[in-house]
């Protein structure tokens, strides 16, 4: 196995292996606020992976991992109320429903507690309550919320929870004996979700998702040039799927009349490898020049990473060599001295479920590491126009957008194979051109401009085509989460 492949199995299985868990007040709070803003797509931080002896960083297409700034007319009120909502709902779930068990477990869950054996919640805690407990695909599968004395100071959150998991069947007593030592999160959010490795075989998944009394769950098939076809869910406020009953899906939750969560369900339309045929489909349009191995990775792993986001496999857009990128400095602006960074560059892109456009990625891996180690970088894009027709031009913005403070910032721009020039306008006036080379440039623009005009030029000046700049982030349009409106 290749280095490259190496790293795509690890990052796959990464995923793959990922537990949710609930996000500290401050995180949960930053991340409402940018739910009214663009959200970027691909990792939420820095990620080393070791293999052979040698580091690969693979970074957050232009983003530092810190919160962005609080926003003081924001409140968390309403993710609070939720919570508590969810926190008054009666036990769902078969077992659930079993009073004398559920009591059992809140008991022994409490005085495990005051024990001190639940890491990580040594403050004073007044009650459980067990949320939620059924027997799914071979495992008995619980939700407690531990109710704080006082809300939390460092976060803010009352209440904490804990999935809790054991072999079907088991008694109070094992199940909470088997999950005291595990830990919990640091609050309960109006939306909790668990997926857990599913016993009957490797890289099989349960996944259970819960949402207060009185909301309701509703799935809809994977659609495909369609409009989504919505049903409720029989078990109302909650959601199982086991490795049987997992499909191609988008899952919502409304309640009430409004719908407080609408997200892709797990699993993603390439849930093997990569075939042969495949990966000619993605490579038929490229533009540019990118090696046949690289593709394979890339295009496997934005489709396990981005699942039914996607409404197609995606496909390789252009590749070729960048350079005059700002190099960024520790604080994510470029560097004082205006030292620049090349490398070579890779587009993904796909259409996105649901008729929402397409979304897609630009991946750089430089010539040479940045001081910190970083090896790679990169953004993640939204546009209206398909980006693979190969008539068409793209433009994409590549760097931080905290450079653009200093005024400029820079475009990735692929082109028509005829092009010779690529010309940027705004309101018919030029502000900055350049050269193609390999149907691909690089060019600086105005930061502060909007309703920019990217043009592909011939030699001779004309026209070959034209397009606005790209959105950035790839959040799909029908993605929802407004547990912090009221």
């Amino acid at each position: 196995m290749t280095v490259d492949e190496e790293v795509g199995q690890a990052l796959a299985e990464l995923g793959r292996n990922l537990t949710p868990q609930p996000d500290p007040y401050g995180r949960a709070r930053a991340r409402y606020r940018r739910s009214r803003q663009r959200r970027m797509g691909g990792l939420a931080l820095a990620l080393v992976v070791s293999l052979g002896g040698a580091a690969f960083a693979i970074a957050d297409p232009g983003r530092t991992t810190q919160p962005p700034p609080a926003d003081s007319t924001e409140s968390i009120a309403p993710v609070l109320a939720w919570s508590d909502k969810l926190l008054q709902s009666p036990p769902r779930g078969a077992v659930g429903q079993d009073s004398g068990y559920v009591r059992q477990l809140s008991e022994l869950l409490l005085a495990a507690q005051r024990r001190g054996d639940i890491p990580r919640l040594a403050v004073p805690v007044s009650a459980v309550k067990v949320l939620f407990v059924d027997d799914v695909g071979g495992q008995r599968i619980a939700l407690a919320a531990f109710v704080r004395d006082q809300p939390d100071p460092a976060t803010g959150w009352p209440s904490a929870a804990m999935w809790l998991s054991a072999d079907e069947g088991a008694s109070a007593e094992k199940l909470a004996s088997t999950n005291i030592g595990r830990g919990v999160g640091d609050g309960l959010e109006p939306y909790e979700s668990l997926a857990l490795g599913d016993p009957s075989g490797p890289g099989t998944t349960i996944h259970v998702a819960i949402a207060p009394a009185g909301c309701v769950f509703l799935t809809s098939p994977l659609p495909n040039g369609t409009a989504f076809q919505w049903a409720p869910e029989p078990t109302g406020s909650y959601l199982i799927r086991t490795p049987k009953t997992q499909r191609p899906e988008w899952w919502r939750v409304d309640c009430g009349t409004v719908t407080r969560k609408m997200t892709p369900g797990p699993g993603s339309l390439l849930p093997g490898p990569l075939t042969d045929a495949q990966l000619t489909t993605a490579m038929s349009g490229v533009r540019g020049s990118v090696p046949e191995q690289r593709a394979r990775l890339m295009v496997s792993g934005y489709a396990k990473s981005r699942g039914y986001q996607l409404a197609a496999l995606p496909s390789v857009v252009w590749g070729g060599q960048v350079a005059g990128l700002p190099v960024r400095s520790t604080d994510g602006l470029s560097a004082a001295d205006g030292s620049v960074e090349s490398g070579r560059a890779t587009i993904l892109a796909a259409p996105a479920a649901g008729g929402g456009g397409w979304v897609g990625e630009v991946t750089i891996d430089l010539d040479q590491p940045r001081a910190n180690g970083v090896i790679g970088t990169g953004t993640s894009f939204t546009v209206a126009a398909d980006p693979t027709d190969p008539a068409g031009v793209l433009a994409v913005p590549i760097d931080d957008d905290r450079i653009g403070v200093e005024g400029r910032r820079s475009l990735l721009v692929v082109t028509p194979a005829a092009a010779t020039q690529v010309r940027v306008t705004h309101d018919g006036r030029q502000v900055s051109t350049v050269a193609v080379s390999g149907s691909g440039a690089v060019l600086p623009v105005p930061h502060s401009m909007t309703g920019l005009v990217v043009e592909a030029l011939d030699a001779a000046g004309r026209t070959l085509a034209s397009g606005q700049v790209a959105g950035e982030g790839a959040q799909s349009i029908f993605e929802t989460d407004t547990w912090n409106q009221d």
